[in-house]
C-alpha cells in the first residue's frame, strides 16, 4: 500500500478509494487452502497483513471511479456494466483452475493461478472479455499490462523490507512458504462478481460490496 499504489490522492474525496471491479470469489475448498497458508503467515504479521476469508478474491479487472462522461460510477453505470458483462461472458464457458503454490512478492504474499489441463488460456480470455464488457458500458479502465498475471493474494505487505532487520524477516518468511506452502488446489470457475471495492491503506487490505453475480456461458445466462 505504498503511496504509488494508493487510489486516492492526498486531499481527494474518500469516494475515490472506491472503484468498480470484477472479481472471482473463491469457494470453500479455496478458502480452506488460504486458511492453511494463514497459519504459515501468523508469525510474520509484523511484515504482512493476512486477508480475511470474506475478502479473498481474484481480480479479473478493475475500473476507475469515474466513467467516460466523468460521472462517478453509481447504480446506473453498474447496471449497464452488469448487462454488458452478461453479453460478453455468454461465450466464456466455465473452466477449471489450479491455484498455488504460494510465494512472497515485493508487495504481497500471492498464489499464481494456472489453467488446468487446458491448451488455451481461459483466465486471459476471461480478462479480455471482461475488459470489453466494462468498456462497452462506458467505464474507464487502467491501461492493460503487457502480460496478464492472474493471481490471488494471501496477504499484503505492511512495511518496507529494504532495511537489514526486515530483510532477514522477509527471507525467513520466504523460506517458510517454500517449506510449508508448496501445494496447490484445483477449483471450478463458473461465475464472476461485479463489486464496488474499497482500498484501505491504513489497514493494508481491500474490502468489497457485491453488486451482481454474472454466470459464465450462454446456457447459464439464459437460465
Amino acid at each position: 500500500m505504498s503511496a504509488s499504489r494508493r487510489w486516492r490522492a492526498e486531499g481527494a474525496p474518500t469516494e475515490d478509494s472506491v472503484r468498480p471491479h470484477v472479481l472471482w470469489l473463491p469457494p470453500p475448498e479455496v478458502i480452506d487452502y488460504f486458511g492453511e497458508v494463514r497459519e504459515v503467515l501468523a508469525p510474520y504479521e509484523d511484515l504482512v497483513a493476512p486477508i480475511a476469508d470474506e475478502d479473498l478474491h481474484w481480480t479479473i479487472q478493475g475500473a476507475m471511479s469515474h466513467d467516460y462522461a466523468d460521472e462517478r460510477v453509481g447504480p446506473r453505470q453498474l447496471k449497464d456494466a452488469a448487462d454488458a458483462l452478461r453479453t460478453e461472458l455468454a461465450d466464456q464457458e466455465p473452466f477449471t483452475l489450479d491455484i498455488g503454490p504460494v510465494a512472497l512478492s515485493r508487495s504481497a504474499v500471492l498464489t499464481r493461478i494456472w489453467p488446468h489441463d487446458v491448451p488455451a488460456d481461459p483466465p486471459l480470455h476471461l480478462n479480455l472479455r471482461t475488459r470489453a464488457g466494462l468498456s462497452n458500458a462506458g467505464l474507464v479502465l487502467p491501461e492493460a499490462a503487457e502480460a496478464y498475471f492472474p493471481h490471488m493474494s494471501a496477504a499484503y505487505g505492511k512495511v518496507d523490507t529494504h532495511y537489514l532487520a526486515q530483510m532477514d524477516r522477509a527471507d525467513s518468511l520466504a523460506s517458510a512458504l517454500l517449506r510449508r506452502a508448496r501445494h496447490h488446489v484445483s477449483t471450478r470457475v463458473d461465475s464472476v462478481w461485479l463489486v464496488m471495492e474499497t482500498q484501505h491503506p491504513d489497514r493494508h487490505t481491500y474490502t468489497f460490496e457485491r453488486i451482481q453475480e454474472v454466470s459464465l456461458g450462454r446456457r447459464a445466462n439464459r437460465s
